[in-house]
């Protein structure tokens, strides 16, 4: 009987991302060959958030995103599909279009995205992005971008620095708070749950090689007001980990490496567990991952 009663509850808890999409593109799945919609729609039903893919499931439903360097994806957890928002049509920098490297869901729900020099707000229906301010002050090549639960925003860059933005000035106001420190920098991402906890996956900067590190990112904990990693909490056994969201109470891993691979990191060890793969429909190549990202509200458990 309890082990029925935890099973209802986690289908339950599983409630982020988990519902079929009217709004948005076919989805793909492990062989990334689309399978069509279902027709359902995406406006959720947990308490009037708004979430995409909460129909019927309980509050504190939070829509898991994840993106390539160009596409904005939804993830439907229960059916291991990614769902088309649409292109970010960046606009151009230096004669090319402006790669995002990173993405983060506000409180209230909007969107943000931020590339190596600029952050942008996102559009929700078709995940085009507006530019919002340079970020040349934190460091420089921004690659990592979460809220925190009480709506700060932080960014962090690929050689450690870490800073807070201030989204109320106009335009906003990028602050360095610090570094993450003892030779560790963020590898690809940062990600806030709903009782503050802020995890990153990182590398040593004294392991610049290919080998170490580099091909097995760390789950860390990071200090908001510092910027200074809290626990260095275990290897993943996976390479660049450039997204991260959360979600049923483990770390979501999104890979940058080519293989599409998609992981849970268990937040305790830091151990990464293989949850899909997901090919461009294209190209049929695995796509490379450059971010993600869930809102600070979600909980950081599955009960």
């Amino acid at each position: 009987m309890k082990r029925a009663l935890y099973f209802l509850l986690a289908m339950s808890a599983m409630s982020i991302g988990c519902g079929s999409s009217g709004r948005y593109g076919t989805p793909h799945d492990l062989a990334g060959t689309g399978n069509g919609d279902d027709g359902g729609n995406n406006n959720g039903s947990d308490g009037g958030s708004n979430q995409m893919g909460c129909e019927g499931e309980l509050q504190g439903c939070y829509t898991v995103y994840a993106h390539s360097d160009s596409v904005l994806y939804l993830v439907d957890l229960m059916a291991k599909q990614l769902k088309t928002v649409g292109p970010f049509n960046a606009p151009m920098v230096n004669g090319k279009q402006d790669v995002i490297t990173d993405f983060a869901v506000a409180p209230d729900n909007s969107l943000w995205a931020i590339s190596e020099t600029n952050l942008y707000t996102v559009d929700a229906n078709d995940g085009h992005v507006t530019l919002s301010t340079p970020v040349a002050a934190c460091g420089t090549y921004a690659v990592a971008l979460t809220f925190a639960p009480d709506g700060n925003l932080y960014a962090a860059d690929y050689k450690g620095a870490f800073c807070h933005i201030d989204i109320s000035s106009k335009p906003p106001r990028v602050t360095q708070l610090g570094m993450i420190g003892n030779n560790w920098a963020i590898s690809g991402d940062i990600v806030s749950v709903g009782d503050g906890t802020m995890y990153g996956t990182a590398y040593d900067l004294a392991d610049p090689s290919n080998t170490g590190t580099q091909i097995n990112n760390f789950l860390i904990t990071v200090n908001p007001s510092s910027g200074g990693a809290i626990q260095r909490i275990g290897p993943t056994g996976y390479p660049k980990l450039f997204g991260v969201a959360y979600a049923l109470g483990q770390v979501f891993g999104f890979t940058h490496d080519g293989t599409g691979h998609v992981v849970t990191i268990d937040p305790k060890t830091g151990t990464g567990t293989l949850y899909n793969t997901f090919n461009d429909p294209n190209t049929g190549k695995g796509i490379s991952f450059a971010g993600a990202g869930v809102n600070a509200m979600v909980a950081p458990t599955i009960m």
